[in-house]
């Protein structure tokens, strides 16, 4: 019995429920309690902790499978234009000698313009005459336009060949109208007495270069 109530007293101390005990020595009833403890609430996160080492490299891996062959590529096919004229031999000074259409094919390409014949300026007094690319009329702006001009004082009836090239960009796609003309200078009147492609072949070639896309098609 009294082992019986020292076990019960401890026990009560630390639990919440009761149930009977008993001394079979002197059949002497007692009340035992059994406990049934709840778990607590989690405790909070702790800290990171400090980034480790960097780890060493691993083993290299394998050599991969060869991929398959990409798609081939279209070829590129240059958009190039030539128009020639025999003996043109036009006296005209403020006129456009001659035009040639050319199909655009980028908005991101530049055109190259190349005019060669043969020019001839006479005059008494001080003249300068210009030739020069028109683009659908209007002279191109990037970067600058495209001439040569040729300044006389003399009478003498002396024809010579000549070139007259350049690149133009910032021309939308599609059809374009390039022009050679002639006309005044900027600072002195134009020669009365001319002569453009006089007894041989007079040309404008045009090239469309610095295409994005060889597929890119109007």
């Amino acid at each position: 019995m009294a082992l019986c109530s020292v076990l019960c007293l401890v026990v009560i101390c630390m639990c919440c429920t009761a149930i009977h005990c008993q001394d079979t020595s002197d059949n002497v009833q007692g009340v035992q309690y059994r406990c049934s403890a709840r778990d607590g609430r989690d405790g909070r996160d702790g800290r990171d902790g400090t980034k480790g080492e960097r780890g060493s490299d691993g083993v290299q891996g394998e050599k991969g499978d060869r991929g398959e062959q990409g798609i081939t590529g279209a070829p590129f096919v240059p958009n190039v234009k030539q128009c020639a004229w025999d003996d043109i031999s036009d006296r005209r000074n403020n006129a456009i000698i001659k035009d040639c259409t050319f199909n655009k094919t980028s908005t991101q390409s530049a055109l190259r313009v190349l005019w060669h014949g043969n020019f001839r300026a006479k005059s008494e007094s001080y003249s300068c005459t210009r030739w020069y690319f028109t683009f659908d009329g209007q002279e191109c702006s990037n970067p600058l336009p495209i001439d040569t001009v040729l300044f006389t004082h003399s009478n003498v009836n002396f024809h010579f060949g000549s070139s007259v090239e350049g690149l133009c960009y910032g021309l939308p796609a599609g059809r374009v109208d390039v022009e050679f003309r002639v006309g005044s200078c900027r600072s002195y009147p134009v020669s009365t007495d001319l002569y453009t492609g006089w007894a041989s072949v007079s040309r404008i070639i045009i090239e469309e270069i610095g295409r994005a896309s060889c597929r890119e098609r109007v």
